[in-house]
């Protein structure tokens, strides 16, 4: 590919492992990964979700700015300039979202901004996933290199993942994560509500879109199970230009949520929901693998 530096698009899937990459490209030596994983620039200006993303980053900066000042009074002082570092990212980031969509020139400034020799900047948001077609094309070719990747998780944990996220977020007082995590699941999968968590899990919109949006050789697309592993991750990072690094683990786990377990019934009736998902996978990518057979036999 061309000799400028390349950037990645992380498109998700949500709930798909993309925090366990972006740690990994974060720590790898040939990587550029500014401190703030999702920056959301895209998604905030196609759906005018101003409102809601300065909200999250004027949260985030206060929590920043809290542990700051407890660095400072223990006398960390790698800490105090960690954090100080994250800080002035999100006011960066807060800066161009607030140039709207003039402010695409400023977003690959701000990843590209201190790469030196490395080979790779990148931006992991989920939330691009649901970007129209003629938005990820224009991302496509905003630069001279860039590489997308999607990750597919098997769809009854992704989904499951994705639940117990939410059921965290919207718990009120008294009230207990795993009854709210069931009455969720009940209405996504029964009741055809919860509209906003399907579509983050659309494999089949999702990829057909990327497909039409992005030049073959620029887009990866892999198995959450497989990727960020063994031979998996000797492929990504052959994809994206970089040497492969240290291994990461084998089931993923980060931000992973508090631990819940499906009972039969919700795992069979969650594959039913999700059964047009795994027929497309495997008709499009043939072999599943072991786990999404398993969930898969439920059906």
């Amino acid at each position: 590919m061309s000799g400028h530096p390349a950037i990645m698009i992380c498109v998700g899937a949500t709930k798909a492992g993309t925090s366990s990459l972006y740690r990994y490209l974060h720590d790898h030596p040939e990587c550029h990964m500014r401190s703030v994983k999702e920056i959301h620039y895209f998604d905030t200006v196609d759906f005018d979700d101003y409102t809601h993303q300065f909200d999250v980053y004027a949260r985030l900066r206060a929590d920043l700015v809290g542990r700051q000042n407890i660095a400072r009074n223990n006398g960390n002082l790698w800490k105090l300039a960690n954090l100080e570092r994250q800080i002035m990212d999100v006011d960066e980031i807060v800066r161009i979202l607030e140039l709207g969509e003039a402010g695409v020139p400023d977003y690959l400034f701000y990843l590209l901004d201190g790469i030196g020799e490395k080979k790779l900047a990148g931006d992991i948001t989920p939330g691009y996933a649901l970007l129209s077609e003629t938005r990820l094309r224009e991302m496509a070719a905003m630069a001279p290199d860039v590489r997308f990747v999607f990750l597919m998780r098997d769809p009854v944990d992704r989904l499951w993942s994705h639940v117990r996220m939410q059921a965290t977020r919207q718990r009120r007082e008294g009230e207990e994560v795993a009854v709210k995590a069931r009455r969720i699941l009940n209405r996504v999968v029964n009741r055809d509500l919860e509209t906003h968590i399907p579509p983050r899990g659309d494999y089949a919109a999702i990829i057909e879109k990327l497909n039409r949006a992005v030049p073959d050789e620029k887009l990866m697309i892999g198995f959450t199970e497989e990727l960020l592993t063994g031979e998996g991750l000797s492929r990504l990072c052959a994809f994206l230009g970089i040497s492969p690094g240290r291994r990461v683990e084998a089931e993923p786990r980060a931000h992973e949520g508090i631990r819940l377990t499906l009972s039969d019934r919700q795992r069979r009736e969650a594959a039913a929901f999700l059964a047009p998902q795994y027929a497309y996978v495997e008709k499009t990518f043939g072999r599943l693998p072991e786990r999404w057979q398993a969930n898969m036999a439920r059906i």
